[in-house]
């Protein structure tokens, strides 16, 4: 795979919820929820969140780095963070929630940047005057505010979600970029 170098770049993200964690990071241990949804035959109504994406407001604003990877228009996002999730990929797991995998060709979500007019942008095309931007899945989902039956946990936050149904809202990334044309 061919990866377009002066379009990549590392970036720090808030959203509108807040700020990007994994809660294994940010606590430094396993961390169990409600389940989102109801599930029928479910044995707890608990589950380990560690590895899922949330956003929330008290978390430090450089929590995550992510390392963004060009190949033509299409983003792979890695986790730059240092610790447990370095170099792991920012992907969409069957139930819709963002998670850290282990990178492997081919298997990881790509990603797709998007200005406030729906339209596919790259690096080359944000500047400072590029407010936010909002970031969908090769198959078109939106990372969304995850709606639940537990919408915000005070230990975790708001679910990243990209099942239209079972979200709130689209989440308005806004890029601090640190580093342009970086290479992998």
């Amino acid at each position: 795979m061919s990866t377009d170098q002066e379009k990549s770049f590392t970036a720090t993200l808030s959203t509108q919820f807040g700020y990007p964690h994994f809660p294994l990071l940010t606590y430094g241990r396993a961390i169990k929820t409600l389940r989102p949804d109801y599930e029928t035959f479910a044995v707890s109504p608990h589950i380990d969140v560690s590895d899922y994406l949330f956003v929330k407001p008290d978390v430090a604003p450089d929590a995550l780095t992510f390392y963004f990877r060009c190949d033509r228009d299409y983003y792979t996002i890695y986790i730059f963070t240092p610790g447990e999730y370095c170099y792991r990929t920012l992907s969409r797991e069957s139930k819709d929630f963002m998670n850290a995998y282990v990178a492997k060709s081919g298997d990881q979500t790509t990603f797709n940047l998007l200005n406030a007019h729906g339209k596919i942008i790259t690096l080359d095309q944000i500047d400072t005057d590029t407010p936010s931007v909002y970031i969908q899945t090769r198959g078109g989902a939106l990372l969304c505010a995850g709606k639940s039956r537990n919408k915000y946990d005070p230990a975790v936050g708001t679910f990243v979600r990209t099942d239209p149904y079972r979200s709130e809202i689209a989440l308005e990334f806004k890029l601090n970029i640190l580093k342009r044309n970086v290479p992998y």
